[in-house]
């Protein structure tokens, strides 16, 4: 995935982008089932990005992130398992940084957290 590339499908925008040794992924809008195929291409491709790259952090901005169905939920949920599968010298830490005026977002991220917990924190600050 090429910095800065940047995705929109149904209200849902994403961008990637690099910030040092760190990867960057940005989402707002409304992650409807509608953007499923979108999300899976952008998380898929950031995947292999920070692999191939043998980045060691990536940041999750999903503060401007409405909404996310339970679709959207599950590929993130895949993505996170990708990542605990790689051998540790590949492995790659992910920053979530949430909304705290978004209640799906507590939730649904403490999930994530509790599912991936070697892999993944969560930040909570408004945007």
């Amino acid at each position: 995935m090429q910095q800065g590339q940047k995705q929109s499908t149904h209200l849902l925008a994403t961008s990637t982008s690099r910030d040092g040794e760190t990867m960057v992924l940005t989402c707002s809008g409304s992650a409807e089932t509608e953007a499923l195929e979108s999300l899976n291409a952008v998380l898929n491709g950031l995947h292999q990005d920070v692999v191939s790259n043998s980045t060691r952090n990536v940041i999750a901005d999903v503060r401007g992130l409405e909404f996310a169905s339970s679709s959207c939920l599950k590929a993130f949920v895949t993505w996170l398992q990708r990542v605990q599968e790689l051998d540790d010298s590949h492995r790659y830490q992910i920053l979530f940084r949430s909304n705290p005026s978004h209640s799906w977002q507590r939730r649904s991220l403490g999930a994530l957290a509790a599912f991936a917990s070697g892999v993944v924190r969560i930040e909570s600050e408004a945007q």
